[in-house]
């Protein structure tokens, strides 16, 4: 289990977190998300023991993250935001080398990973584009089948394919029954993957939540084609909120189940339709009920 019990970071004038208290179970993926500055790398790095906490404590199996810290890194898969690897190694002589201080003389889980991410094991690291290089880092982090893994913006650079590919392998660690806290700035992103999510407004707990409850509450925008501007018309008298409307072209909010818009749809000859995501800010707006401060 991790556990946050009034854990408190401060560096002043407002910045750091505060007060965190929850737990993240075995098989649980968890999310925090929060812009800029909101406190999800710091909550990271201490659970690495990378810093120390101004009061409260955060722990891992009932061990200290401040005290221990070493100790856990042997079950801990960490990726952090800006990944830095060594820029005159390849990849594969890096993952060699990090594979030999774990101990792992098995190499199959590294290709496996390689393939699947799609990462050219032979190219230096230095001359990585930024997703390659985050492929690397995700490779790294999960080389060893760790019990808990810690992703801060897995997603970030990545495009569609690849953050499809990283979902799946995401939901593989949690279905191995380990535990795995991932940053995000996106609630696309969680909604796809974490069972529950914390979303963080300047340092604090704003919101903490399940999925389920999360979606139930979550706004979504999609913008839909007709095969005319007078079907248009006609479907934006039905008991849905319109956010726009442009010739054939309607943008439409919906709250919760989908279902019903698609039925409703049924009646109509509907040429596309697509998926708005909202901002943070409108999120924060929607579900926390309040500003969201950066």
């Amino acid at each position: 289990m991790i556990r946050f019990k009034n854990l408190t970071k401060s560096y002043g004038k407002g910045a750091g977190i505060f007060d965190f208290s929850f737990e993240v179970e075995e098989g649980e993926v968890f999310g925090l998300v929060g812009p800029t500055g909101s406190g999800k790398t710091t909550a990271l790095r201490m659970l690495m023991g990378f810093e120390g906490p101004s009061k409260g404590r955060c722990a891992i199996n009932g061990k200290d993250c401040a005290e221990a810290g070493l100790s856990l890194h042997k079950m801990i898969g960490y990726l952090p935001q800006n990944v830095t690897l060594p820029p005159t190694l390849t990849a594969r002589q890096f993952l060699r080398s990090l594979a030999g201080m774990r101990g792992i003389r098995n190499l199959e889980r590294m290709f496996e990973l390689a393939l699947r991410l799609d990462v050219e094991l032979d190219e230096r690291l230095g001359k990585m584009r930024e997703a390659d290089l985050k492929k690397a880092g995700i490779i790294a982090a999960l080389l060893h089948s760790p019990q808990v893994i810690l992703l801060d913006h897995p997603f970030q650079h990545l495009d569609p394919k690849e953050r499809s590919i990283l979902t799946d392998l995401i939901l593989e660690e949690r279905e191995k029954n380990h535990m795995i806290i991932l940053t995000t700035e996106s609630v696309d992103c969680v909604d796809l993957t974490c069972d529950r999510v914390a979303l963080l407004d300047h340092g604090n707990v704003a919101y903490l939540g399940d999925i389920e409850n999360l979606r139930e509450n979550m706004y979504r925008n999609y913008l839909i084609r007709f095969s005319s501007a007078h079907m248009a018309m006609q479907f934006s008298k039905e008991h849905f909120e319109i956010k726009s409307m442009k010739d054939r072209n309607v943008i439409v909010t919906v709250q919760g189940a989908l279902l019903p818009l698609l039925r409703a749809l049924s009646k109509y000859q509907v040429t596309g339709m697509e998926p708005i995501p909202l901002s943070l800010e409108e999120t924060f707006v929607h579900i926390y009920g309040g500003r969201l401060h950066a």
